[in-house]
């Protein structure tokens, strides 16, 4: 880390732990207060968010669209403060955070001794995806993609392991799952399955929030190559750091199931929690930069498996 890292470092360390001490109330005011500058002054990315908003729902009107903007500010000051409480607070004051719907289900899937990937999009908190995991009996792993700035590549790193959960950067992901599954360790690897590709990774299109939408099809991959069963995983706002957690099987017997049937019904799961509360997904995000070609064949139409 060069030293201008390291100053940065220190100097965002010891402002989250100032916040970090802060009653949950006078954090939350905190959040609002900055919910006003980001919503009103920067107006951080508003063109993109409406833009996203108005080509998801084209039902929806000028005044809902407005207000699912503000709610979504609102949500995503909260994220940055929820944010450092997973980086300082214990795991049983983040468990009592936390509510875990389907908790059944790792915990059958565990008695069967199966490793489990838990595909989750940027919806709700998803960082509270992992929370939990450790309370479970597996061994956590969350892929991830590496940051530019040193400094809060470090802090994500250590917010995590706070949590329980060892990052994988995305281009070590295959020899962390070898190594994993050679432990003979149970374990639950998370992937926030809805990133953006870059035009060179997409080799498959879907429709998704009404919009041609290329995608990763890293998860299903992975969930094939290790007999991996997929779970999707919809962390819902309760409120200023809380949250529950709703797991639903996409499939068990994931080298059973025809090519793109998982990562098609990761998206139809993902859909369906977008419209129940839009306020809570990353809207801010460029997430339809690439068009889809126009000679651009569905395989499904070809699937044979």
């Amino acid at each position: 880390m060069s030293f201008a890292q390291h100053i940065i470092y220190i100097i965002a360390s010891i402002l989250f732990f100032g916040i970090w001490i802060l009653p949950k109330p006078i954090q939350q005011l905190l959040a609002i207060i900055v919910y006003f500058i980001v919503a009103n002054i920067i107006r951080y990315r508003r063109k993109v968010i409406v833009n996203n908003l108005k080509n998801s729902f084209p039902g929806k009107n000028e005044k809902e669209i407005r207000q699912i903007t503000r709610k979504y500010y609102l949500h995503l000051t909260y994220m940055i403060i929820e944010v450092i409480n997973l980086r300082y607070s214990s795991r049983k004051r983040i468990a009592k955070s936390t509510n875990v719907e389907t908790p059944e289900i790792l915990q059958d899937m565990l008695k069967k001794k199966r490793n489990v990937l838990l595909v989750l999009g940027h919806y709700g908190n998803w960082e509270f995806g992992s929370s939990r995991v450790h309370d479970f009996g597996y061994r956590g792993a969350a892929i991830y993609k590496k940051l530019t700035s040193e400094a809060f590549e470090l802090f994500y790193q250590k917010m995590r392991i706070n949590m329980g959960v060892e990052p994988v950067e995305m281009r070590h992901t295959l020899r962390k799952l070898v190594a994993m599954r050679n432990s003979g360790e149970p374990f639950a690897l998370l992937s926030v399955a809805d990133q953006t590709p870059t035009r060179s990774q997409i080799h498959y299109w879907l429709n998704f929030l009404n919009q041609d939408t290329g995608v990763f099809m890293g998860p299903e991959q992975l969930a094939k190559k290790f007999d991996m069963p997929v779970l999707y995983t919809e962390i819902d706002r309760l409120g200023f750091c809380k949250f529950n957690i709703k797991l639903k099987i996409i499939t068990e017997n994931p080298t059973k199931e025809p090519d793109y049937a998982i990562i098609n019904t990761f998206y139809k799961l993902l859909e369906e929690s977008i419209n129940k509360k839009p306020e809570i997904w990353m809207w801010s995000h460029r997430r339809w930069k690439h068009k889809r070609p126009a000679d651009y064949s569905d395989p499904t139409k070809n699937n044979k498996h």
